[in-house]
């Protein structure tokens, strides 16, 4: 009790030091006042746009592709990254494919987005699906490789050396811990790609940053900012909750 009750207050004192710091960056004058906001001034700013009827309607438009995107992303890089671990001549026709590919980040595909799927939420959850893949492929082929070998030379001698049958006994069990870390880094990954997906001029969050800070409004540009930090802890909450309750057969 003692360590959580510390813990909340350092974090809590952290968080006051933050705002005091960003307080004193615009009292001295060190960046030009007019680009940095008040952090005093966006309690009022977020009341102006909740008054707008613009922020609900955002935060609604994004989460329609962020969760798609997501979920896209997560199947496709789980099921990837497994295939490429178990099966071996697999694993040799995509390796190449897989180093010309990886470095390409996210943002650059919107180009090819808008092509394919025009202003829509399809084209904007392909860009996200395109973060959140890497991170489950890299995520869920490391986890398979650091199974011990010693697993499946016992499962065969127990007849249970088929494929299928070896990944659903021993190879989804095992990598259960290291996929589900890879899942919850691609729920933040997944935040961190929608403001470039929304670029290409999807309604959404990002959107109305881009178009606060095209007229000067750097607060309702925060409030969007801490909107996202809001949603995005609101749903990691709910997968750690997730999580340990899939997990809850570890010692």
């Amino acid at each position: 009790m003692k360590t959580r009750l510390r813990s909340v207050l350092y974090g809590t004192a952290g968080v006051v030091l933050f705002v005091l710091l960003w307080k004193a960056v615009g009292a001295f004058g060190w960046v030009n006042p007019e680009t940095l906001p008040d952090p005093f001034a966006v309690p009022a700013a977020f009341m102006a746009e909740w008054r707008s009827g613009r922020l609900l309607p955002a935060v609604g438009s994004s989460l329609i592709h962020y969760f798609w995107g997501l979920g896209l992303g997560t199947l496709m890089g789980i099921a990837w990254g497994l295939a490429a671990a178990t099966l071996y001549r697999f694993d040799l026709l995509q390796a190449y494919l897989v180093r010309i590919l990886r470095p390409i980040p996210p943002l650059a595909w919107v180009v090819f987005a808008i092509a394919w799927f025009k202003v829509t939420h399809a084209g904007a959850a392909f860009v996200i699906s395109i973060g959140v893949f890497w991170i489950n492929y890299f995520a869920t082929y490391g986890a398979v490789r650091h199974i011990d070998p010693r697993l499946y030379e016992l499962a065969r001698s127990f007849g249970q050396g088929r494929y299928w049958r070896r990944a659903w006994s021993i190879t989804l069990p095992a990598i259960a811990p290291g996929a589900l870390a890879g899942i919850r880094a691609g729920i933040g990954q997944a935040w961190m790609t929608l403001i470039a997906a929304e670029l290409l001029g999807v309604p959404g969050m990002g959107q109305e940053m881009n178009a606060a800070a095209g007229v000067g409004d750097y607060n309702a540009v925060v409030v969007y900012m801490l909107a996202i930090s809001l949603v995005y802890a609101i749903s990691d909450l709910i997968y750690v909750w997730l999580e340990k309750k899939v997990l809850a057969w570890r010692p």
